[in-house]
């Protein structure tokens, strides 16, 4: 490849990310004012200056815009977890408070991440998960330490819960097997409870009450039965 054809190749994907942070940002604005059902695919081309078939040049559908969009949600979770882990002690205190933090945000708005966890299926979501950080990669934070350095390539929930588990697995709390049961059955539970607050049948404050409870009781439940007194004092610290 010449030169010459780079440089125009570079400019066509910077025009292309550019149209692409318009639709983002009026699908943005529309959520902020009216909530996500009001996105509609007219609404978003008219306010970022372009036709409804335009749209259709950079969005597999309406729910790919969407997603782009409600994404800057999930970076304030993300930007929120450093501060509820500073001063944690040890693996099982971190996995309970990256699932407290989870908690509080995603009760706070729940019809939003229930559309970015639940709504599309592992590949699109990994898929749509990578071409936000490549518009916006700025929004990395490059000096998290591990696990959580390893976030932004997964979006499925599935994984992210799992991955959080590693380093309990590392230090021999619980065995990958058990992990992987714990991750499915914690997971069910944390679904039903976001439906039910989407539905308005609980609080948020009852939300996260009931989601740390019910996880206190799996874990002790999965756990190894050498880690259960520190699981016990992980419980008293956060309660």
């Amino acid at each position: 490849m010449t030169k010459e054809m780079k440089t125009s190749k570079d400019r066509a994907k910077l025009k292309q990310q550019r149209i692409i942070k318009f639709f983002i940002d009026s699908a943005n604005e529309i959520i902020k004012q009216d909530g996500v059902g009001a996105v509609t695919i007219r609404k978003a081309a008219d306010l970022a200056g372009y036709t409804s078939a335009t749209l259709y040049n950079y969005f597999d559908n309406l729910q790919h815009l969407v997603f782009l969009a409600t994404m800057t949600y999930l970076e304030e979770y993300n930007a929120a977890l450093p501060r509820y882990l500073k001063g944690s002690k040890n693996s099982i205190e971190r996995y309970m408070l990256v699932c407290k933090c989870f908690a509080e945000f995603s009760f706070s708005d729940p019809e939003i991440y229930e559309l970015l966890f639940f709504t599309h299926s592992d590949e699109k979501l990994e898929e749509y998960t990578k071409q936000y950080y490549d518009l916006f990669p700025e929004r990395i934070v490059k000096d998290w330490p591990a696990p959580l350095n390893k976030i932004y390539v997964l979006n499925s929930i599935y994984s992210r819960s799992y991955m959080m588990l590693d380093d309990c697995i590392q230090e021999g709390f619980i065995t990958p097997e058990k992990a992987q049961d714990f991750n499915d059955v914690n997971l069910r539970i944390y679904k039903t409870i976001l439906q039910d607050v989407q539905e308005g049948e609980l609080t948020k404050k009852e939300a996260i009450s009931k989601t740390m409870k019910y996880y206190f009781q799996l874990m002790e439940y999965y756990m190894e039965p050498d880690a259960l007194p520190l699981l016990k004092q992980v419980k008293q610290k956060l309660q």
